[in-house]
């Protein structure tokens, strides 16, 4: 005869073989556990972290058929028992109240509460231990021990390692249902792009069948589908980007295969600080230098007067050091009254700003005073490639705000300028020969932006 252990449920609870069968396998399994194990008074270090099992279980409830809501009355359950891990090789009872499990489960209410209890108890994760009366209740008792009626835990904690394993297959089907559904969208788009391009370049093929199988193709997926219900539609979609891919590429012509680098958008990037532009610019200003000095430097042949009927200078013309001198301080000066001139016909820093916004995207502050202006213009001219150089130039020719407002404009139109500077270089000369105010750019920028 077969002796079975197990405890008999409380009032209109059915028994069945299987829930006999279930928690007899229980009680020989923690004896099995305690017969390889020596008894210890302490045993509250033994057994799986409870609330790392029940996150794994979370992650594994689809394989155990359990709900959120389930899972919550489990979660009450398990805060009512103190110690941090479940011993598998003892019972683990505890005996809330309907009352305090509802409270436990922000007030889930008793018929639920009961729904949820059995399909703990038929997932082979709780066992009941019903009193005489029904009530849960713990009896002490000094000479025989104490004696708990209510939830036995210990089933939970026995099958940690199933759990476990579960929780880590749920993980991989999941890693593996992203990575198809990735791929899906992937191929989506780039069935979209080839039809688009096809349509608006007018390719010739059956497209209007194409555009209808990526119709199906872009169907809404199953939100709870697993990698294995995916990969039926993503065989489709690989099916026809391979159809789209290979009727687009056929009706390419020879040219349109090699591409160029227009199409192929390369980026080149220059190591030094201004471009060819710029160097050919001061190669002209050298050359253009050089043949002034030269022109100034030699003396008339045979003593003949220049055009013009002027005696023609005589090695001694240039001046003395002094005059030269004299010469570079009035040029200097005159410099210097252009520049504060035009800074004070120069627009103010708000106004600036209203026509040329961007440069504030490059300021972590707002820019209110001339400093800031200055620094952040500063910040933009390294942004744009111009070398310091160039930028100590056009300050020394233009004066340091209108520098900072040209540029603020070349920012502004760098869609257009292709060597900002070869550009603020051409400018600075403009400025030094009194050719150059910043407002007629200002107000051209204004005026694009009014127009677009």
């Amino acid at each position: 005869m077969i002796e079975l252990h197990w405890n008999s449920p409380f009032g209109a609870r059915p028994i069945s073989a299987a829930l006999m069968r279930r928690e007899d396998g229980v009680r020989r399994a923690q004896a099995r556990l305690r017969a390889r194990k020596p008894e210890t008074d302490d045993a509250s270090g033994e057994g799986p972290d409870k609330w790392a099992l029940l996150r794994a279980l979370t992650e594994a409830r689809q394989a155990f058929g359990l709900s959120d809501r389930t899972l919550a009355v489990l979660e009450a359950l398990l805060s009512c028992h103190t110690p941090k891990r479940l011993d598998p090789t003892q019972p683990q009872i505890v005996f809330p109240s309907n009352r305090e499990l509802s409270l436990r489960t922000r007030g889930m209410a008793d018929a639920t509460l009961r729904r949820h209890l059995a399909s703990l108890v038929e997932a082979g994760l709780v066992l009941r231990r019903d009193s005489p009366n029904g009530k849960r209740y713990r009896r002490r008792d000094l000479e025989e021990g104490d004696e708990a009626f209510g939830f036995d835990l210990s089933p939970f904690a026995l099958s940690a390692d199933l759990i476990l394993e579960k929780a880590e297959e749920a993980r991989a089907e999941a890693r593996a249902a992203r990575r198809v559904r990735t791929e899906i969208a992937l191929c989506r788009r780039d069935i979209r792009k080839i039809l688009d391009a096809a349509l608006i370049e007018e390719r010739a093929g059956d497209w209007a069948s194409l555009e209808a199988s990526w119709r199906g193709v872009a169907a809404r997926l199953p939100r709870a589908a697993s990698s294995m219900d995916l990969a039926p539609a993503l065989t489709e979609a690989l099916a026809l980007r391979t159809l789209c891919e290979t009727l687009y590429l056929s009706t390419l012509s020879e040219q349109e295969v090699s591409g160029n680098d227009a199409q192929n958008e390369r980026h080149y990037q220059n190591s030094k600080p201004d471009s060819s532009f710029e160097q050919s610019f001061e190669k002209k200003r050298e050359d253009q230098l050089g043949a002034a000095c030269s022109d100034l430097s030699d003396p008339p042949r045979g003593g003949e007067p220049r055009a013009g009927g002027d005696e023609s200078p005589g090695p001694t013309a240039l001046g003395s050091p002094s005059d030269r001198k004299g010469a570079a301080t009035r040029s200097e000066a005159d410099a210097a009254a252009r520049r504060q001139k035009a800074e004070r016909e120069a627009p103010d820093i708000e106004t600036v700003l209203s026509i040329c916004p961007t440069l504030s995207d490059y300021s972590r502050e707002p820019i209110r005073t001339l400093g800031d202006f200055e620094k952040t213009a500063d910040l933009v001219r390294g942004a744009l490639g111009i070398s310091a150089d160039a930028y100590r130039a056009a300050q020394g020719a233009m004066g340091r705000y209108e520098a900072a407002i040209t540029i603020a404009a070349l920012l502004e139109r760098s869609d257009r300028v292709r060597s900002p500077g070869g550009y603020l270089r051409a400018l600075t000369a403009k400025a030094s020969g009194r050719g150059f105010r910043v407002q007629p750019m200002l107000e051209a920028i204004r005026n694009q932006a009014l127009r677009s």
